[in-house]
């Protein structure tokens, strides 16, 4: 199935990469610092097997943050954070994950700094996330976008009847 891809929001100058097609998340860990996010690393069902996904970002660890959903009922609905262009580099400082059960986060720096640029992807209740995808640098993580899945007909019909 064709995507929709989203973003990202802030670089791209790093490391890509994608986890397209991954859109069963079963938990998210977050390595994040006072002031930005080092790393994101995912889990998704796949084929009845919880699977996980190469570390996306540095191998340094401040702070860490495991996020396990309440799979299947439990998924991803929005995408929120910030990001900031350095002279150095660009980095996410804040990164938030809110699903149809909750939120978790912000992960980073909790107040954007001057010159921070925001970011937010809403999803919504419909199961149309399709996957990440994103760059890293020497910093950290350095972007972050998502896939989202085409509305295809039979959908577009089951929300007239609503």
């Amino acid at each position: 199935m064709d995507m929709i891809k989203v973003g990202p929001a802030g670089g791209n100058c790093g490391t890509i990469w994608d986890e397209k097609g991954r859109d069963q998340v079963g938990g998210i860990i977050v390595s994040y610092s006072k002031d930005k996010v080092l790393s994101l690393q995912f889990f998704f069902h796949e084929n009845g097997n919880l699977v996980q996904s190469n570390k996306h970002g540095v191998d340094q660890c401040q702070n860490f943050y495991a996020v396990f959903f309440d799979y299947p009922s439990e998924f991803l609905t929005s995408l929120s954070g910030s990001y900031i262009c350095t002279g150095y580099a660009t980095v996410l400082e804040t990164i938030k994950f809110c699903t149809n059960k909750g939120s978790y986060g912000p992960f980073g720096r909790t107040l954007p700094s001057n010159g921070a640029m925001n970011f937010n992807f809403e999803i919504g209740n419909h199961r149309f996330f399709g996957g990440f995808h994103g760059h890293n640098n020497s910093c950290g993580v350095e972007s972050i976008g998502i896939y989202v899945k085409p509305i295809i007909p039979s959908m577009k019909k089951l929300r007239i009847q609503k």
